[in-house]
């Protein structure tokens, strides 16, 4: 399967959305690495997707013995390590908020692929191991950009996460000093993205709360939807639009270069060798008038060491590590129901 790097990745998706040709794309966290196949030509044994109703694979099998993940999380000492860097850079102005994330250790019963056929989510991939890379499935809640034929673009970042059995969940998410900072910051970032490709910027809905239902219960999220009006060209360029927002700002933080550096820095200590890769990337699909992408969230890699479960959340200077930690334990889990 070929990888495209950066600026061969722009060039192709310019030519392919200038002459109106539907295509898949998957990123790696930074775009520096690129999968793009015409769907015409994309092998359902190679890759599989559904994005909301638009699917190339019959989901007519049902597989009622998912039994649950059993999870090894990073040690909370290791965990601390990077919470300490990402802490002390903030203290120092360089960031006011930075994504974190581990990879930690899991088992299932199923396939990777099987994972793909049970799991209930907006936006959801399976991709088979090759050479460059592992095999990897993602069965995200979180949209990055949409375009409608009108030419309005919207990103939807996603920021705040509860359980759904505490008590009064959806006031406590809401009213917590933390996220309100955490959330503000992202749409903050957001808007400054797409006001860089877009006419006019605003934000068409505030922290709202979508439900995600697991084998462990019922999840609170809180998202927003950020909008802005593209110039009616932007098929001949959508190429640098789309890489001009890369990383995705809900998964790296603010101001976003300076804290990409950071993550490299304090994600380190939590990857046993690994790196993010195409966790966190993102992935998406054009369909001749039209695009629809995801943030490559709730991700699964089958690697030479085995399963790890990426997961992680925002930090900022009033985070407390021990509930951090919890959350990305929280963020563990496949929405099979």
């Amino acid at each position: 399967m070929k990888i495209y790097k950066k600026e061969g990745a722009i060039t192709k998706i310019n030519n392919l959305t200038s002459t109106s040709t539907p295509f898949l794309i998957l990123t790696d966290f930074e775009g520096n690495r690129s999968i793009i196949k015409r769907l015409d030509k994309v092998d359902v044994s190679d890759i599989k997707y559904k994005f909301g109703e638009v699917s190339n694979f019959n989901f007519s099998t049902n597989y009622n013995r998912f039994n649950g993940i059993e999870k090894k999380c990073i040690d909370f000492e290791l965990y601390q390590k990077a919470f300490d860097v990402v802490i002390s850079n903030i203290k120092e102005g360089n960031s006011f908020l930075t994504n974190l994330t581990c990879a930690s250790r899991i088992k299932t019963n199923l396939s990777l692929e099987e994972i793909f056929i049970i799991s209930n989510a907006k936006f959801k991939i399976w991709v088979k191991g090759f050479e460059h890379f592992n095999e990897f499935v993602c069965f995200s809640p979180e949209i990055f950009v949409k375009i409608n034929t009108e030419g309005i673009i919207s990103s939807f970042p996603m920021k705040g996460t509860i359980d759904a059995k505490i008590e009064n969940a959806e006031s406590v998410i809401l009213e917590d000093e933390k996220e309100f900072f955490e959330h503000t910051t992202i749409v903050d970032l957001i808007r400054n993205d797409i006001s860089k490709i877009a006419e006019k910027v605003w934000v068409e809905k505030f922290r709202y709360i979508d439900k995600i239902k697991t084998l462990e219960g019922e999840l609170l999220q809180v998202s927003s939807q950020v909008c802005g009006k593209l110039d009616p060209f932007w098929k001949n360029k959508f190429g640098d639009i789309l890489f001009s927002m890369l990383p995705a700002g809900s998964i790296s933080g603010a101001p976003k270069d300076k804290t990409v550096e950071i993550i490299k820095k304090a994600e380190k200590y939590t990857y046993n060798g690994l790196n993010r890769n195409f966790y966190t990337g993102i992935c998406g699909i054009f369909d001749g008038e039209t695009f629809n992408s995801s943030v490559m969230i709730r991700f699964i890699e089958n690697t030479p060491q085995g399963l790890f479960y990426k997961s992680g959340g925002g930090i900022t200077a009033k985070s407390m590590v021990e509930k951090e930690y919890q959350e990305m334990i929280q963020k563990i889990y496949v929405p099979t129901i």
